[in-house]
């Protein structure tokens, strides 16, 4: 069966009213996705860790995608563990401390009944099953989509104090991020952690644009050192 030139034409009208193009992310995005993690990394850390942590200007590979190992991913570095991967909610700020009262004149700071205690913050809740498994399939299609050109590095206007960019000869704990994948208004950033030769950690951030703002909606761990 032929179809006239009119009425292809009309069909193919109708199937972009029906399916419009999906908008590319523009550097734009990349770099409020970014912004969004960092603000995140500095609100869990703190004034103290946050202080004494640099990030990486460089952006490194694409996030880690469904089903890969170590050796497939560029932010995991050598003897470190792969670990179980399940969506959590974002971690949230930690606890402000109370300053503890002043100590008595002569007890030498021995005096310690009267300070108060830190309790250790329970672990994040996983994720409902349908939440999690949508954005399962959302980093499959993101792992699928073509990388974003000409990824945006990382400056000084995106890190929130007390977070510092780094500079040559820093001697801090070290954030190192990849460059986001997208999918659709979800997007995804990797992150590495290293604190030592023998400390560090590493996970994956998932992001979606709401009223067109990026926020976290969940963090996988990836691996532990």
């Amino acid at each position: 069966m032929r179809i006239s030139p009119r009425i292809g034409t009309a069909l193919f009208a109708a199937a972009l009213v029906a399916a419009p193009l999906q908008a590319q992310p523009t550097a734009a995005d990349v770099r409020a996705v970014l912004a969004a993690v960092l603000a995140h990394q500095a609100s869990i850390r703190g004034p103290e860790s946050g202080a004494e942590t640099c990030v990486a200007a460089s952006l490194v590979g694409q996030p880690t995608a469904p089903g890969a190992d170590a050796e497939d991913d560029p932010l995991q570095p050598d003897h470190s563990v792969r670990i179980y991967f399940q969506w959590h909610v974002p971690d949230a700020p930690p606890p402000a401390r109370v300053a503890p009262p002043p100590e008595p004149a002569g007890s030498n700071g021995r005096n310690r009944r009267n300070r108060p205690r830190v309790e250790p913050q329970p672990p994040p809740a996983p994720l409902a099953t349908a939440e999690a498994e949508h954005l399962s399939a959302l980093r499959a299609e993101a792992a699928r989509a073509p990388a974003v050109p000409n990824p945006v590095r990382i400056d000084e206007t995106l890190v929130t104090p007390p977070l510092l960019l780094e500079r040559p000869n820093d001697d801090c704990a070290r954030l190192t991020f990849s460059a986001p994948a997208f999918a659709g208004d979800a997007a995804f950033v990797e992150y590495a952690f290293a604190c030592g030769t023998v400390c560090g950690n590493g996970g994956l951030y998932a992001l979606q644009r709401r009223d067109g703002r990026w926020a976290p909606v969940g963090i996988a761990d990836i691996w532990i050192r």
